[in-house]
């Protein structure tokens, strides 16, 4: 008999595991290295002499005004949009747990807005709501009244981001957490029905215990594509009025091929990508407790 951790247990998970590291390697974590190499350099595509200059562009970065606000907007659409989006894909997903006519078909619909790319969702949305060439300023007019698009507002064109974040992303939460749904025991929603539970009482003490494991994966994967939210950004507001819609990864945008700042915006990138390291342990942690419940 084997021993689970005997050296021969251990070589057949190192030759398991060998492909996958060949292919993770080149294509995933070179890049990553490579990228942290050249934030601790003035490294740039005109720079003949790269030098070695430390901790030097991250304390530029961090002195830099338009990269705070750059991540308190990417915190405010992280706590507002993330739960946003899980609480209409379970509502979606709640609602079409039930088989009627025509359920397949609504199922993809409600893909749509997802299967959109994000420069055509910005295309879309920066062309219903602009101020100069936007349909509602043009309707407006045509009816003489005045339209005040919420893009050129401070106040308003980062909610309008987030709403615009959430149309694209709630429906992909629900086509993740529908199979989940689907289950569910049925014995548990009759018992519910039988007790008199409310909806809200069902989704509190059967579908969010039964989906937690499902919840946190599908949470990881929506807080990953916000942190990364650029080109639907960059279409619909190019990061403005001002740094009100401005996110990390368009800010690194902006300062390597805009600016022509390169350091700063691999800086910036690789902070994006440290700040989803922190995010897939704590995942992981999460993962853990849970298993052990």
């Amino acid at each position: 008999m084997i021993k689970r951790n005997s050296p021969m247990r251990r070589r057949e998970r190192i030759w398991l595991v060998l492909p996958l590291a060949l292919l993770v390697f080149p294509f995933l974590l070179l890049p990553l290295l490579l990228g942290l190499f050249e934030s601790l350099t003035n490294y740039g595509p005109l720079q003949p002499h790269p030098q070695f200059v430390g901790l030097a562009n991250y304390a530029a970065v961090f002195r830099t005004p338009d990269f705070a606000a750059s991540w308190r907007n990417i915190l405010i659409m992280v706590t507002v949009a993330v739960p946003l989006e899980l609480a209409i894909g379970i509502g979606l997903g709640y609602l079409l747990r039930e088989p009627f006519r025509g359920r397949a078909f609504l199922r993809v619909v409600f893909l749509l807005p997802w299967l959109v790319s994000p420069i055509a969702n910005g295309a879309m949305w920066h062309f219903l709501l602009s101020q100069q060439v936007g349909m509602l300023s043009y309707f407006a007019a045509w009816f003489g009244m005045d339209f005040y698009s919420p893009l050129a507002s401070v106040t308003w064109a980062l909610p309008t981001a987030i709403a615009t974040d959430v149309w694209r992303n709630a429906p992909f939460a629900c086509f993740l957490l529908f199979p989940g749904l689907l289950a569910i025991p049925p014995e548990l929603w009759e018992f519910a029905t039988l007790e008199g539970a409310s909806v809200f009482a069902q989704i509190r003490y059967i579908v969010l215990p039964w989906l937690m494991p499902l919840l946190l994966a599908v949470a990881l994967l929506l807080v990953g594509s916000t942190l990364g939210t650029f080109d639907d950004v960059l279409i619909l507001t190019g990061g403005g009025p001002g740094s009100a819609t401005v996110t990390p990864a368009l800010y690194s945008y902006l300062q390597a091929f805009q600016f022509a700042l390169w350091p700063a915006g691999v800086t910036a990138a690789w902070l994006i990508v440290a700040s989803m390291i922190l995010i897939a342990l704590v995942y992981l942690r999460l993962t853990r407790v849970e298993a052990a419940a």
